[in-house]
C-alpha cells in the first residue's frame, strides 16, 4: 500500500515524532512525506503518486490537498487532529478582529473536516470537542500519542549541561501556545526565593516570542537564575538537566514531551489543559495548576524541592 503524510514543513517537535512513529508501524508499505510549504500537498500530485492513504497532519495541507471544491484525490484521505487550534481565541483579545477570525477558520475546518474520509484525534478529550465543534456525525477516532519505554532505558550522554544541574527545565517553541511568558512572569515573582535556595531555571527553545522574553526577563532583572539556550536539535533529552520538567501551556493536543517525561520518570509541572491533563492522568510525580495562573506556578515553583 502506499501512504502519503502531508504536513506543513520539516520541523521539530511532538507532531513530527508522531509522523515518525506511524511510517515505522507500515514497515510493509511505501510511504513518502510530502510538504505544504513546497507545493506538494495537492490532489494532482497524489494522484500522481497514485497514493492509496493520504494522512494529513497540518491545517494548511488539508487546505492545499481539499481547498479546491472541485478537485479530490482518488486516495482515502485521513486527517489527524493535532490539538484543537481554536482554543487559542480563548486567549486573544476579545475583539471583532478575532472573533471574525475564529468564526472563519470554525468554519474552514467545518467545511474541510466533513470532506475528508476520516477524523482521528489524540485524546478522548479532543475526539469529544471535535463533534462538538464541527459536527456530531463526523467520523472520529482516537489514536493517542505513543513512546517506547526502551527508547529511555540507557541515560542521555553528550549533552551540554549536566544531570539535574538546573532545578526546572522548559523545553518548546517560544509561542503563545507554549506560555513560556506564564513561566517568567512566575519565576520574576519568587525570585528571592530561588536565588537563595540556589534554583535555576533552564529554557530550550527559539520562536516568535523568545526576543520579547528575553527582554521581560531583563527589565524583571532574573537573567542571573533563568538560562535561555536558544534552540538545541532533539531537545528532548535535556529534561534530564532539570530536576523538574515545567510545560505551562495554554492549550495543546497531546505533547510528546509529557510522554517522554513519564516514561523518563521525570517529575512534572503543567498546566491543567486538555492534553497535559490526558498525558498526566494518574501519572504521581507531576503536579498541575491553573491555566495562566502565574501565582500558583510560583508557588509550586517557590516550594518544591
Amino acid at each position: 500500500m502506499k501512504i502519503a503524510y502531508l504536513i506543513d514543513r520539516d520541523s521539530v517537535g511532538g507532531g513530527m515524532e508522531y509522523i515518525r512513529r506511524q511510517i515505522a508501524a507500515h514497515p510493509g508499505d511505501e510511504t513518502r512525506v510530502f510538504f505544504s510549504d513546497r507545493g506538494e500537498c495537492t490532489a494532482a500530485k497524489m494522484d500522481e503518486w497514485a497514493a492509496e492513504i493520504i494522512h494529513v497532519n497540518h491545517l494548511k495541507a488539508l487546505v492545499q490537498l481539499l481547498g479546491n471544491p472541485f478537485s479530490r484525490p482518488k486516495g482515502k484521505v485521513v486527517f489527524t487532529v493535532h490539538g484543537i487550534h481554536l482554543r487559542k481565541y480563548d486567549f486573544l483579545p476579545k475583539v471583532a478582529a478575532n472573533r471574525l477570525k475564529r468564526t472563519f477558520r470554525l468554519w474552514l475546518e467545518r467545511w474541510l473536516y466533513r470532506r475528508c474520509d476520516g477524523l482521528i484525534a489524540l485524546t478522548e478529550t479532543d475526539a469529544a470537542d471535535i463533534q462538538r465543534l464541527y459536527g456530531p456525525s463526523l467520523p472520529v477516532s482516537v489514536e493517542p500519542n505513543t513512546v517506547e519505554l526502551s527508547e529511555f532505558t540507557m541515560p542521555a550522554t553528550g549533552l551540554r549541561y549536566g544531570k539535574d544541574e538546573f532545578a526546572f527545565v522548559c523545553i518548546a517553541r517560544f509561542n503563545l501556545q507554549k506560555g513560556q511568558d506564564i513561566l517568567l512572569r512566575a519565576i520574576a515573582a519568587v525570585q528571592e526565593d530561588l536565588r537563595r535556595d540556589g534554583k535555576r531555571v533552564l529554557m530550550i527553545g527559539g520562536g516568535e516570542t523568545l526576543a520579547a522574553d528575553k527582554e521581560f526577563a531583563a527589565k524583571r532583572g532574573i537573567l542571573d537564575i533563568v538560562e535561555f539556550a536558544g534552540e538545541i536539535p532533539d531537545a528532548g533529552v535535556y529534561m534530564v538537566c532539570g530536576r523538574t520538567l515545567v510545560a505551562p501551556s495554554r492549550w495543546e493536543g497531546m505533547p510528546y514531551l509529557l510522554l517522554e517525561a513519564v516514561a523518563r520518570g521525570r517529575r512534572v509541572m503543567a498546566s491543567d489543559c486538555p492534553g497535559n491533563r490526558d498525558v498526566l492522568k494518574g501519572y504521581a510525580a507531576a503536579k498541575l495548576f491553573a491555566v495562566e495562573d502565574s501565582d500558583a506556578l510560583a508557588g509550586l515553583l517557590r516550594d518544591s524541592t
